[in-house]
Order: C-alpha cells, then sequence, then structure tokens
C-alpha cells in the first residue's frame, strides 16, 4: 500500500461522491499498449465518470481521457470496527463457511502489527489473536500480511479440519490456525514448532532470473514472505500455499505438511519457483523516485488467487498487471507479458530538467491503476464467474503522489471462461456507507468474494479493506484508521449487468 497525495485529491474526492447515470462498459480483448455495524441492503448504486486528464496537474501530462469510462459507484452494507495503527492495520480478509449452519460464518483478517481478527457476519469481532512469538528474527517482530482457508486439510491423526494460513513477512513463515466454527475462540494455533523458513535466498541483480545465483539475506532486510493464496489440488488430495517474496518478482509454492502432534509446516515444492521480470517494456523495476511516482517503480507481487475449478494461479505484479499459471503443469501461460496490464507510469511523459521524456511503460487502454493489489474470484457455473482485481493507484498520503481519476480506489471485474483469457467486463467503486455518508473505499490491499447464499446476502458478499476508513483528515494524510466493509454481491451485479449465484459452496471444489 502505497501513502502520498497530490493536489488534486480533494478534487478526485469529489470525483468519488459524484454520481451519474452508466454502467461499465464491456470490451472484447485484454488491453495492452500495444493493442489499442449498522447493515442496510437498500441502497442505490450510481455511476462515477470522471476524466483523467483534470485530476490533477501531476496527471495531467499525457493522461488518456477517461469520459468513456464509467465506474460504478455503490454504498456498502456494514462495516468493522475502526482500527487506529496502535492496534493494528486491517489489510486482507478470508471468508470461511460453516459447515452446517451459514449464519457461524466468519471472517479472518490479517492486521499485520496486531495479529489477526476474526469477524462474524454482522462485522462484530469474534476473536482477536496477537502477533505471534519470533522464530526467525528475534530481534524483529512477527507481522501477518495475507491470509487464507483452507477446507478439509487432514492431520497426522486423521483427522479432517479447516485452517486458516497467514504470510507472516516479519518472520518470514507460514502461520497455521485450525477452524472450530462452534468455539467462541474459533482459532487456535497449531503452527510447527519448527516453521521452515520461506525465503533464506533472494535473485541477484542482474541475474534474477538464474535461482543458481541467489544470495542468502538476513530475515530483517524483510525480503520475506508476503502476498499469499492456496491451492487444494482434488487430484491428489494434497494443499498448497503460493507465497510471492517481498521487494521481487518471485512467486513460489510450498505444500502443507501435517506434523506428529498436531501441528502444520510446509515444504518447498520442486520446480516451484517462478521468476517474472525486472524490467518490463524498457522500464526498470528497480527504479526509485521520492519525488515523482510515474518513475517510482516495484517488481513485487502481492495480490493472487487461484481458480479451485481448473488450477489457474492469477498473480499481480502491483506495478505491470495479472500473470497466469497453471498449477497442474507449472507452466506460465503468459510467458512474456501479463494478460492484463496496469496503465503503467500512468501519465505519457516526464520531465528531466528542460526536457520532456516519453514512458516507455505507459498503457492509457488499462483500467487498472498501480499498484494493482487485491484478487478475489466470484465463482459461476462451468468454469464461469468474475475475477475481481483492486485499482489502488496513489492519489493518498504524504510522498510522491499520481491521481488517476477514475481508476484510483475501484475494483475491477474480469469475466472468466474456464481456462480463457479473462475479459474485461467493468468497474466499480464503494464510495459511501449505507446511511449515505461519505465513507468509501480507498487504496484497497485486499478482498474476498464468494458466490454463496449467506444470512443478509442472497447471492453472497464482496468483503474489502479500507485503507482510509472514515475519510480521515479529507485524504489530505495517512490515515491511521482502517478497517473492512461489506457489499452485497446483489448491489454489484445489479450496477454492471453481471451474473448472481448463490450455490457455490468452496467446500465442493
Amino acid at each position: 500500500m502505497k501513502y502520498s497525495l497530490a493536489a488534486g485529491s480533494c478534487l478526485l474526492l469529489a470525483c468519488l461522491l459524484t454520481a451519474c447515470g452508466g454502467a461499465g462498459s464491456s470490451e472484447s480483448a485484454t488491453p495492452s499498449s500495444s493493442s489499442s455495524a449498522t447493515s442496510s441492503l437498500a441502497s442505490s448504486a450510481a455511476s462515477v465518470s470522471s476524466s483523467a486528464s483534470s485530476a490533477s496537474a501531476a496527471s495531467s501530462a499525457g493522461a488518456s481521457s477517461a469520459s468513456s469510462y464509467s465506474v460504478a459507484a455503490l454504498s456498502f452494507d456494514l462495516e468493522t470496527e475502526n482500527m487506529a495503527a496502535a492496534s493494528g492495520d486491517v489489510d486482507d480478509p478470508a471468508i470461511w463457511v460453516h459447515a452446517t449452519d451459514r449464519s457461524k460464518s466468519l471472517v479472518v483478517a490479517a492486521v499485520k502489527d496486531g495479529g489477526l481478527r476474526v469477524y462474524d457476519l454482522q462485522g462484530q469481532v469474534v476473536q482477536s489473536i496477537a502477533a505471534s512469538i519470533l522464530v526467525h528474527d528475534t530481534a524483529g517482530k512477527s507481522r501477518f500480511n495475507n491470509v487464507d482457508v483452507v477446507y478439509g486439510f487432514k492431520l497426522a491423526n486423521g483427522t479432517t479440519v479447516d485452517l486458516a494460513v497467514a504470510s507472516d513477512r516479519g518472520q518470514d513463515l507460514i502461520r497455521v490456525w485450525k477452524i472450530d466454527g462452534d468455539s467462541a475462540a474459533p482459532l487456535t494455533d497449531i503452527t510447527s514448532a519448527t516453521p521452515l523458513r520461506l525465503f533464506p535466498l533472494v535473485p541477484a541483480t542482474g541475474s534474477e532470473a538464474d535461482s543458481s545465483k541467489d544470495v542468502s539475506i538476513k530475515v530483517s532486510k524483510q525480503n520475506t514472505g508476503y502476498g499469499l493464496t492456496h491451492w487444494s489440488d482434488s487430484a491428489s488430495g494434497k494443499h498448497y500455499v503460493l507465497v510471492n517474496q517481498r521487494k521481487q518478482a518471485r512467486v513460489q509454492q510450498f505444500e502443507l505438511v501435517a506434523e506428529v502432534g498436531g501441528t502444520v509446516n510446509v515444504a518447498a515444492v520442486s520446480g516451484r519457483d517462478w521468476r517474472f521480470p525486472y524490467t518490463y517494456k524498457g522500464q526498470s523495476l528497480l527504479e526509485a523516485s521520492d519525488t515523482d511516482a510515474s518513475r517510482d517503480w516495484s517488481p513485487q507481487f502481492e495480490g493472487m488467487v487461484v481458480d479451485q475449478r481448473n488450477g489457474i494461479l492469477y498473480a499481480g505484479q502491483e506495478d505491470v498487471g495479472i500473470w497466469r499459471i497453471n498449477l497442474k503443469t507449472g507452466e506460465k501461460l503468459d510467458s512474456t507479458a501479463p494478460f492484463y496490464e496496469t496503465r503503467g507510469s500512468g501519465v505519457a511523459s516526464y520531465v528531466d530538467g528542460t526536457s520532456s521524456v516519453k514512458h516507455s511503460f505507459f498503457n492509457p487502454e488499462s483500467r487498472i491503476s498501480r499498484d494493482l493489489e487485491g484478487l478475489s474470484i466470484y465463482y459461476g457455473p462451468d468454469g464461469g464467474g468474475y475475477l475481481i482485481a483492486s485499482s489502488q493507484g496513489g492519489a493518498h498520503g504524504t510522498g510522491a503522489t499520481l491521481a488517476d481519476a477514475p481508476y484510483d480506489d475501484s475494483f475491477v471485474v474480469l469475466t472468466l471462461d474456464g481456462s480463457k483469457t479473462p475479459v474485461f467486463k467493468g468497474g466499480f467503486r464503494i464510495s459511501k456507507g449505507a446511511a449515505g455518508q461519505a465513507d468509501g473505499v480507498q487504496e484497497c490491499d485486499g478482498a474476498d468474494v464468494i458466490a454463496l447464499q449467506l444470512p443478509g446476502y442472497p447471492y453472497g458478499v464482496f468483503i474489502s479493506q479500507d485503507g482510509y476508513n472514515d475519510d480521515l483528515d479529507n485524504l489530505s494524510d495517512v490515515t491511521h484508521q482502517t478497517n473492512l466493509k461489506y457489499t452485497s454481491w446483489e448491489k454489484i451485479a445489479t450496477a454492471l449487468g453481471l451474473a448472481k449465484y448463490d450455490s457455490f459452496d468452496p467446500r465442493k471444489f
């Protein structure tokens, strides 16, 4: 998550709160630069359309007009408690469905230094779990970054349980909890006493694709386990976690392993260490700038999700786009470029001294403003459904900024059709509260969605992190408050003309 603020952020906020008619348009091809706690279900869906050329002085140089792109503006139904920075930083949610009583279903959320929080479907706190003991860096801290839910894992004694798994980026390991939805404290830590360190090596600069040249690195340097998702392989009965390495263009697969005594560890899967570009379309992803956001880049991934039906991993390289890997074969489905790029630099050119210099990676046809963040899947029949991506953007905070309306603070929906390349469908944002208050979702880090009837949500629910809860300081600085927003899928589907489903139980994939 970035913390930056452009001079035009007040205009951006006005865009978030403006409503006009229209829904997201449909495009037949994915874009590339070379090819042109109160619940309320009764709320309206409006649509926001803003011109990127007027968003701010920072983005006016070369930004494409967004007049043809309409982003549906929705209200959320309920929200979790406010979390101040002193207590933690809400990041990534995962929905867990109770096996026999859906009203007891839960939402597990990583809150970084604050550990985990477990919420019910009304957004109320069920359990608070502190950051765990220090293992690989006793002078550091434990910091939970991403979380996911695994169904039907068999422990060493033969008992089958559900798990919550989280990447501990502070200690470079996977934390594991057993879930008992009938307990007052539903999560119990069963992490191995000797957990595997995920990334003891880092790609060597200039030889990132050559694993034989990797070099050792201390945990304290924080090139550690970062984004996380899981894959349950129905053919083998094995369960895996996919983890990317912070600050690197790298994704690795690990198997969840049951240990005697009821604990769970992970083991690296041989041959499943995928490397991605550190330069893209002539742009070095290692370039950094404290003064020009369009020239500040990173090669790292974070948001990921696996289509449990076909084993395809969708992995988001934050500044570049969404890549695919077939986990059944280990093959990259996108060998040289992601199937969906971000908007890259966000502007066509920058000023170097007195000269205007053209950015080598600027894609005005894309609807995703970097950072690309959380990915989630709303499942449909026959390999269908929707892939949802967080277009976080970089319009807010204290450092260099780049407002890119209407793409900032929004979500992009792509239609799934089995193993075919997903196709852009439309976009939406959460721009106000259930009571109409100006409290939307900004700079969303993580989200989850489910296509299953739950109490209060006949066609499932979309749960998203809000990086600026209550819109502190009119988005003028780094907010010290975060939380989760719950939004009925019915609202999203109605606004964008999407399908609605109610029976895709994640236990049955």
